[in-house]
């Protein structure tokens, strides 16, 4: 359940030659163990659009205005829009599909735990299955529009042998109000315990080039 990471890039810095739009940067840090190891990424949010720098060559453009996500693929030279009622109802479909193998089923409780992470109030989510655990820090940040977890989380590919596991705690992350600005899973095997822990580092207002948030890529609507 604990997904290998690759490092990303920020958006690419504004040049006078092309237009730029003020945007809101979420910049997020991701460490891994035991490897020691320590990536960073940026959400980039403007005018109801927003963008992760952790998508490459395919990548999602959420429009948190239509309640819309498209699908832009570089390479391929294709986007898609899709509704987001249809991928809910699609990942609720994906959801339903049975087990062929009697597996721990991962839940998603509130703890009632609260901390203040960034100047504002967070909330503990925790979901457990087996040796896997993940606590999520769920706070309405006023900078964030607090639909775009929840949309993130219903365009992300997901393995469909494995995600009827996940039922529970998907259903719940798919109505969830709020971003995580602490996000850390651990996976037990053995003796050892792989982590990966995502924190938000910083929100920030800045000048990023309007093209993020373009594509040339030609499709037609799902």
């Amino acid at each position: 359940m604990v997904a290998a990471l690759a490092c990303r890039p920020a958006p690419p810095a504004p040049t006078r030659a092309e237009p730029q739009v003020r945007a809101t940067v979420v910049t997020i840090e991701t460490r891994l163990q035991p490897q020691n190891k320590s990536l960073t990424h940026s959400i980039v949010i403007a005018n109801g659009l927003a963008r992760s720098s952790d998508d490459l060559d395919s990548w999602r453009l959420f429009n948190l205005q239509k309640k819309e996500v498209t699908f832009v693929d570089d390479v391929a030279k294709t986007r898609r829009d899709v509704p987001l009622a249809a991928l809910i109802a699609a990942r609720r479909q994906e959801l339903a599909q049975p087990l062929s193998l009697p597996l721990p089923r991962a839940e998603l409780v509130a703890t009632g735990a609260k901390r203040v992470l960034l100047g504002v109030e967070a909330s503990e989510h925790l979901i457990r299955a087996g040796g896997y655990q993940r606590r999520l820090w769920i706070a309405k940040h006023p900078a964030v529009p607090n639909e775009l977890f929840a949309m993130m989380q219903a365009s992300v590919a997901r393995t469909p042998p494995l995600a009827g596991l996940s039922r529970a705690a998907d259903e719940a992350l798919l109505s969830m109000q709020g971003f995580p600005l602490l996000d850390r899973a651990e996976l037990s095997y053995g003796k050892k315990t792989m982590v990966v822990e995502r924190s938000v580092v910083k929100i920030e207002q800045k000048d990023v080039p309007a093209s993020w948030f373009q594509s040339s890529s030609r499709g037609a609507a799902a």
